[in-house]
């Protein structure tokens, strides 16, 4: 697997290239390093490796340029969307990843720019690509990204509708985060063949849409975690509102994602980075155990949600 060092000097190098010569750079480096666990990048280069076994010879210097640029698009869009979220005019948060939020450290406006300059930065990056299937790409990501997509997902979220019911919820967790993460998969898939494979890309597909809602419903547990759990987290927690259909789509959707993985047998290196996060999750919820149930009042057991992270690598 690629280190995050490496994914951080080439979002670094991608940044540079792409940035004006003002004091305004100043504000994008603020916002976008150090990152975050580079989860989403790191899902491009394990899919990469996963597909091009010779991914790093000297001949394939395109192919690898291609998924550089694929993984630096989809964190810079990623941060695009942190940056607005924590505006104001939005969620209104003070600090993200341990430093205050830019718009606390620059201004809104600063903040507000830079978000923007991020997304057309992540649009400007795909457009470098030099391959057959770079369009496909394209389009792909201006669907999962865009109106229909991951905005709709911000709007469902701002306008509390995700909190009128179960369903809701899991919607706006399909299009708020599944999509991206569906990017870096599914992008990284269609840049590692010249001509379309559609049963791999349905597979792949239906695998980063469950891999992206278990993903947010896990970070909603951790949530849990705290001995104090805020205000906020009480209207729009899924755990806290509807605990038990939380626990049943949970508990499911990490059983069919660890039957489709077995339709997908060349995933090695993509099931380890599913794996490592796994560990991550289950070692906050074995330690804060008695904080969760609390929380939950115990009206549902999560140590058989524990049990099916644990079996992944088995299955």
């Amino acid at each position: 697997m690629i280190k995050s060092e490496h994914i951080e000097k080439m979002i670094t190098h991608h940044l540079q290239k792409s940035l004006p010569h003002h004091k305004i750079r100043d504000v994008y480096f603020y916002a976008t390093l150090p990152g975050g666990k580079f989860f989403r990048p790191g899902l491009v280069w394990s899919i990469a490796q996963d597909l091009n076994h010779d991914l790093f010879n000297k001949s394939k210097k395109d192919d690898i340029s291609n998924h550089a640029l694929l993984a630096s698009s989809v964190e810079l869009h990623h941060t695009y969307t942190l940056l607005h979220d924590d505006l104001p005019c939005m969620d209104d948060d003070k600090v993200r990843r341990g430093k205050p939020c830019t718009h606390i450290a620059f201004g809104e406006w600063q903040a507000l720019l830079a978000g923007d300059g991020l997304l057309n930065v992540s649009y400007q990056l795909i457009s470098k690509m030099k391959h057959p299937r770079s369009m496909d790409l394209l389009k792909f990501f201006s669907w999962a990204c865009g109106p229909k997509g991951l905005i709709h997902g911000q709007t469902l979220d701002l306008s509390l509708e995700m909190s009128e019911s179960f369903e809701n919820i899991l919607r706006t967790h399909e299009l708020k985060t599944a999509r991206l993460i569906q990017v870096a998969i599914l992008g990284s898939a269609l840049l590692s063949f010249d001509n379309k494979n559609l049963k791999l890309e349905k597979n792949l597909f239906k695998y980063s849409k469950l891999l992206g809602i278990n993903f947010q419903l896990l970070d909603d547990l951790s949530e849990l975690a705290d001995h104090e759990v805020s205000e906020h987290e009480f209207q729009v927690n899924p755990w806290l509102k509807f605990p038990k259909e939380t626990y049943r789509v949970t508990s499911g959707n990490l059983g069919q994602f660890n039957h489709i993985k077995k339709l997908i047998p060349e995933l090695t290196n993509t099931n380890l980075v599913v794996e490592e996060y796994y560990q991550k999750m289950i070692s906050k919820f074995e330690l804060n155990l008695n904080a969760v149930n609390k929380h939950l009042n115990h009206e549902i057991d999560i140590l058989p949600l524990i049990f099916l992270m644990k079996s992944f690598s088995k299955f």
